[in-house]
């Protein structure tokens, strides 16, 4: 473990949760925050182990925080469940990260730069058009089934051949 204090976060769109833990790593602090005073209480700890879970925001946040000299880990979420202790809150999900952090052999994922960022970014979103064009091809599939019709499997079958399908007037469409 190191040396320096360390700060886990629950992160949250307008409420965060922030635990300190001093070099010892005795637990100083684990109250909600605004973002300005959770920046500001950051600002005020320099070179503190920054950690938190590996979700939205977590990359920009990282970003911001190795930006200003930190130490910045970031765990998956689901290990850092197998370390909360009592009910899911935010208080048990910052001291479950500082846990989760404290045990041998627990990864962590890099903090991504921007240009990283934008190409996952780019790949989930070809991802989920994908998957909507796959859902919308499928309805098509089944609606024209109820009909009696029966359209081609594949994107590229059924663009080319449906338009011809929908001008059939033999066909119930």
């Amino acid at each position: 473990m190191t040396q320096s204090s360390t700060i886990t976060i629950d992160l949250a769109k307008t409420v965060f949760q922030v635990a300190f833990f001093n070099k010892f790593g005795v637990l100083k602090s684990n109250e909600k925050m605004t973002e300005h005073k959770m920046l500001s209480f950051i600002v005020n700890h320099p070179e503190a182990l920054i950690c938190m879970e590996a979700c939205s925001s977590a990359h920009y946040y990282g970003r911001k925080f190795e930006g200003q000299g930190h130490k910045v880990k970031l765990l998956p979420p689901h290990i850092v469940a197998k370390y909360r202790a009592g009910n899911k809150n935010d208080a048990n999900d910052a001291l479950a990260i500082y846990e989760a952090l404290k045990r041998p052999n627990i990864y962590s994922v890099a903090v991504k730069s921007i240009s990283q960022q934008d190409l996952a970014s780019l790949l989930k979103l070809r991802k989920g058009y994908i998957k909507q064009r796959t859902q919308v091809s499928n309805r098509a599939r089944g609606l024209g089934a109820e009909y009696g019709v029966k359209l081609p499997e594949g994107i590229t079958s059924l663009k080319k051949r449906l338009p011809d399908i929908l001008e059939d007037d033999g066909n119930q469409l």
